[in-house]
């Protein structure tokens, strides 16, 4: 009887271990790669929403508006944009590296902005 008892203990357990892979496979399918922006147009699109924003706060513009402006500047979608930020959001380092990116980029448009 405990034999029975542990056998299905057992097949349940590797129920909820399928059922659960098949549930992280669908959230990632969401996210797959074709509706992942790539790194470099990442970079540049993050900036100029960073840098709108800041302006925003003194120019009293919707922020919707700006990003709507950006992103067809980019040609990609709010979609586009979310299903980026999970995708990174599932490896913290990337995020890091990516930030790194994202603060040489800011300084060269600095630099140029200079001149």
């Amino acid at each position: 009887m405990t034999r029975r008892i542990l056998k299905y203990k057992n097949l349940i357990t590797i129920f909820f271990l399928i059922l659960s892979q098949a549930f992280i496979l669908s959230l990632l399918s969401g996210c797959s790669k074709n509706n992942i922006i790539n790194e470099d147009k990442f970079v540049r699109v993050y900036a100029d929403l960073i840098i709108q924003q800041d302006t925003l706060n003194t120019l009293n513009y919707k922020t919707d508006t700006v990003k709507i402006k950006i992103f067809k500047r980019y040609n990609i979608t709010a979609k586009d944009y979310k299903n980026t930020i999970a995708y990174y959001n599932h490896d913290p380092g990337k995020w890091e590296k990516f930030f790194e990116k994202v603060t040489a980029y800011v300084e060269e448009l600095k630099k140029q902005n200079a001149k």
